[in-house]
Formats: C-alpha cells, sequence, structure tokens
C-alpha cells in the first residue's frame, strides 16, 4: 500500500483520538498500581468481551462481581468456588453473556488464575515484558485479540511499559480497510491489519486502537455510515468511491 498515504491516515487518526486512553477502562486508573479486586474485574470484563457491546460487558462485570458476588476479595476464588456444572446452571440467571461458551469461559479461565496464579491477575504481568505477558494471557485461553486489549488497558493505565499492537475487531478491521482500500479488512485478514498498523505508527502501535474504535462506532457504521461527518473523508477510498 502506498506510504505515503499510510502516514497520512496515522496522522489524522492520531490527531482525532478523542481523549485519554485511560477513561475507557473503567477499574484501572492512571498513575496507580491497581489492586487485586480492582484488576481482577478488569480482567472479568475483558474474557466477556467478545461479539458483545462494551458497555454491556462492562456492566455485567461489574453486576457479578459487585452485585451477585457482593464485590469479594478473591472473586477468581469466589467464581470456582462451585462445580463447572454448578457454574452452567447459573447462565440464564447471571445473564452474562449472549453465548454459553462466553459464559462457560469464565470458569474455565477463572479456574486455571487460581491455579497458575492464586487468583490474584496481578501476576501475569507484573515484571514482566509485554511479550510474556501475551504469552500467559495467550496460555490462560484468553485469546490472541483480547490479551492485545488486556495489554493496552494495562498500557493506557500505566501498568505496564512498552508497547502493544491494536485489537484487530469489526471496527478497527472495517474502518481501515475503508479508508485505505475502498473496503473491510476480512477477519483472514487480521495479520496484514496487524503489520499496516505497525508502520503506521512503529513506536505504539496501540494508541491508533481508540481512535479506529470510536470511528467505527460513532460514525463509519457498517450501514449508512455518515461519511459527511467524518474527518478521514478528504483521505478515505471509501468516501472517494461513494
Amino acid at each position: 500500500m502506498d506510504q505515503h498515504r499510510i502516514q497520512t491516515t496515522s496522522l489524522l487518526l492520531l490527531e482525532n483520538r478523542g481523549g485519554e486512553n485511560s477513561d475507557f477502562w473503567y477499574w484501572l486508573k492512571p498513575g496507580q498500581a491497581a489492586s487485586k479486586k480492582d484488576a481482577n474485574k478488569f480482567m472479568l470484563a475483558a474474557i466477556l468481551d467478545y461479539q458483545m457491546r462494551a458497555e454491556t460487558v462492562w456492566e455485567n462485570a461489574r453486576r457479578l462481581s459487585e452485585d451477585i458476588l457482593k464485590d469479594p476479595d478473591d472473586l477468581w476464588h469466589a467464581i470456582t468456588a462451585v462445580s463447572l456444572d454448578e457454574w452452567q446452571e447459573k447462565r440464564k440467571e447471571y445473564s452474562l453473556h449472549r453465548f454459553p461458551k462466553g459464559h462457560e469461559r469464565v470458569w474455565n479461565i477463572g479456574k486455571r488464575i487460581v491455579q497458575q496464579y492464586e487468583g490474584d491477575v496481578r501476576k501475569i504481568w507484573k515484571e514482566q515484558s509485554i511479550e510474556a505477558t501475551l504469552y500467559r494471557l495467550n496460555d490462560l485461553g484468553v485469546g490472541e485479540q483480547i490479551s492485545r486489549m488486556v495489554v493496552g488497558g494495562l498500557l493506557d493505565t500505566g501498568q505496564i511499559e512498552g508497547k502493544g499492537d491494536v485489537k484487530v475487531d469489526i471496527h478497527v478491521r472495517r474502518v481501515l480497510g475503508r479508508i485505505l482500500r475502498g473496503h473491510e479488512f476480512s477477519q483472514q485478514e487480521i495479520g496484514q491489519v496487524i503489520e499496516i498498523t505497525r508502520q503506521m505508527n512503529p513506536d505504539n502501535p496501540w494508541l491508533l486502537d481508540r481512535p479506529l474504535y470510536l470511528l467505527g462506532k460513532q460514525v463509519c457504521q457498517a450501514s449508512n455510515p455518515e461519511c459527511s461527518d467524518c474527518f478521514m473523508n478528504p483521505d478515505c477510498a471509501y468516501f472517494r468511491r461513494s
């Protein structure tokens, strides 16, 4: 792809980030070391965060941890204090995720967190490199994209240092694809999206995540995108073709 267009796109996106990324992360506060309780609630929300609205995910994590389980000191011990079969029976009552597997994976990953990190997710990243943190998250079964998001949240709030990659969700694929080539990137092109964002902002590709996400959520929707209101339209291949 044209490197000039890639660079121009990067500059426009970074100039329109929509505030600090640290505003996104609920229980993680910038410049403050996370408590065990807050770090575990953050991880619970991250584990729930696939094929669901972000607002619903964070509220469901809060509701389970604070309202249903009464904000326990050891969230993952509380979740896995019952058997998997008993946890599965709570799916309709708890209403955490739209898919049965989404409910089940909370218990499965929680059990590994208890066994490997004594129920304290901070041990996943404390004094670890970005690469080691990603490896540990993937080893738990969190998944590549959500692992990138977790690392991004930790970077935004100063829990760890370094640089990360974008979480290549549907918004990121749609927006970046439309801007650069006129149509969204497919699920099979996630690796290409990662490489392009690394070219766009080598110092920290993660900083592109929020502007791409917000643009896709608020302006560049799948149907009836509001192109006339988009700050990217002068440089957008999709807009020029429409």
